[in-house]
């Protein structure tokens, strides 16, 4: 198995006070060996606050830029500070911290990313909505088609990756709904794609980001659209 030295676990947030506490506190205690760094993307709640009194390191942005811009500053941070992996983690306390050891393992076997997928296995009492899980499924089919990566859970926010990986995703990151565009972008660098089967509970607190009927509209075009875009840009590159 490969050896995993320095990792830093990165937990994007906007107006996660209600959650943030509780989140970071359930990392420290599984004695991971993990730096934890949370990217405040312009929050205007108490969220500055409560992390003010936590033993971690926080990235703040001066207004809202959006989840995938919050993703691509911890990786900018990750690069610049010598991390060999990265763990993506949501704020709002549905990734339990006790099923990160899975991600790592699996990473360790030698896969570049790894997803925590929500479709497969025992994933708990969270059930996903019958329209949202046909989003998902839909744009498992589009990496597959378009990045010729088989992956369930294709929009799962849980991800472990090593540094080559963050690396890459550090300068092409979308700043929005990044789910499908950046599997597809991963495949065709032919990077090891895996997921593992994990437990995740219902959002604790706040209003999820897809929630929106704006966002609902605009989500799955623009998720096509990007995808397209993606290979072909590869295409051009070769």
């Amino acid at each position: 198995m490969t050896v995993l030295e320095k990792g830093l676990i990165t937990i994007p947030a906007f107006n996660e006070a209600e959650t943030i506490g509780d989140v970071v506190r359930g990392i420290l205690g599984e004695n991971l060996g993990c730096d934890i760094v949370v990217v405040d993307d312009g929050s205007s709640d108490k969220t500055a606050q409560v992390l003010g009194s936590l033993p971690v390191i926080v990235l703040s942005h001066p207004v809202n830029l959006g989840y995938g811009a919050a993703v691509q500053t911890g990786m900018m941070y990750a690069v610049r500070n010598g991390y060999d992996f990265l763990v993506l983690m949501d704020a709002d306390g549905q990734h339990i911290s006790s099923q990160v050891g899975l991600l790592l393992e699996e990473l360790r076997r030698g896969n570049d990313i790894v997803i925590g997928s929500r479709l497969s296995g025992d994933s708990g009492s969270y059930r996903i909505p019958f329209l949202r899980m046909a989003g998902i499924r839909f744009f498992s089919f589009l990496a597959w088609v378009l990045g010729g990566v088989r992956i369930r859970d294709v929009t799962s926010g849980f991800q472990a990756m090593r540094r080559e990986v963050f690396t890459v995703l550090s300068r092409e990151y979308p700043v929005d709904f990044p789910d499908a565009e950046v599997v597809v972008m991963l495949g065709l660098r032919k990077f090891k794609v895996a997921e593992v089967p994990v437990a995740v509970r219902e959002r604790q607190g706040g209003e999820s980001m897809y929630s929106k009927f704006g966002t609902v509209l605009y989500y799955p075009f623009k998720s096509v659209l990007s995808s397209f875009i993606v290979l072909l840009r590869m295409l051009r590159e070769k």
